[in-house]
């Protein structure tokens, strides 16, 4: 078993949380969350391109859709063989998005097919999303992770303590803080699969954090009489391996199915990958960390309460 410190580090991993959510805040300030189009309405293009595009094509089409449809973040993302593309995008009218008109959606394939020497039916679909959709689907998926939060914590709660309950939702915010902070700072669009994921994340994380709260509740009731910052190592020191173990076998199985899954699978799967290491990582160093804290400063409160004897 390892004999590692955890509460003495605490600090440093508190520290390091705190960076990446200020650089994710920053990041969001500085260039907004890339929205798909399953949150922003529009339309949907699918098209044989016959070649696999390099970056640098894929962000020349960037541009060009941009130019023709005023979609400020337009995504352009190829499928299946790496052959065909699809471009999200959308007009602009005043505040609202719409999905792109016949001419518009004409224009931009037109050049495409100029471009790349296309034939009409190598514009193999199109589809449009309304913006009433695409609110209502952001509302449910904010829906879902407010009632999956409470829900939890409910469950926490009453299986072992309020305070064991509050640290594990945090770390669950946390690792979904995490989350939005790798989306906005390297423009990944935000779409349906992110909530899958998130949802997702949010069991998988708090199974994580319930193991260790489990084997403090038991250290807790075997050996009360040990120093509080001994018992929460101790209980850390005998979960850690369990823990890398289980994070290791999600990993290399969401790794494989990113390099070898189509595109809406590494949707899937990378969200999750990022979501499954910050679940292990706040688990370890963030939820126990807090719970620890909290006991302390509970317990020298009721400390300094006590009335001294004359």
């Amino acid at each position: 078993m390892t004999k590692i410190d955890f509460m003495g580090k605490r600090k440093y991993f508190y520290i390091l949380s705190i960076l990446i959510m200020v650089i994710g805040l920053i990041s969001y300030f500085v260039q907004g969350f890339n929205y798909d189009i399953d949150f922003t309405g529009g339309t949907v293009l699918e098209i044989n391109l016959h070649k696999v595009p390099t970056a640098q094509e894929i962000s020349e089409l960037e541009k060009l859709t941009k130019q023709i449809t005023g979609t400020q973040t337009p995504i352009v993302r190829k499928v299946e063989d790496g052959k065909k593309i699809m471009i999200n995008a959308h007009e602009v009218h005043g505040k609202k998005k719409t999905e792109l008109s016949k001419e518009t959606r004409d224009k931009l394939f037109g050049e495409i097919a100029k471009k790349y020497n296309l034939k009409k039916e190598d514009l193999i679909s199109y589809q449009n999303v309304g913006a009433v959709v695409s609110s209502e689907l952001k509302s449910q998926a904010i829906w879902a992770v407010v009632i999956a939060s409470i829900l939890m914590l409910i469950y926490v709660a009453i299986r072992f303590e309020f305070r064991f309950g509050t640290t594990a939702i945090i770390a669950i915010i946390h690792d979904l803080l995490i989350m939005l902070t790798v989306y906005t700072l390297f423009r990944i669009p935000l779409n349906s699969s992110f909530i899958a994921a998130i949802l997702t994340v949010l069991g998988y994380s708090i199974n994580d954090t319930i193991v260790v709260f489990d084997r403090i509740r038991e250290n807790r009731r075997i050996m009360g009489k040990m120093e509080l910052k001994e018992l929460v190592n101790l209980s850390m020191n005998q979960t850690i391996g369990r823990t890398i173990s289980t994070i290791t076998t999600v990993v290399i199985v969401l790794i494989v199915l990113y390099v070898m899954g189509v595109q809406s699978i590494k949707e899937f799967a990378f969200p999750l990958l990022i979501g499954v290491i910050s679940g292990a990582y706040s688990s370890i160093f963030i939820a126990t960390a807090l719970w620890f804290d909290w006991e302390l400063s509970t317990r020298k409160k009721k400390l300094q309460a006590k009335p001294k004897r004359a």
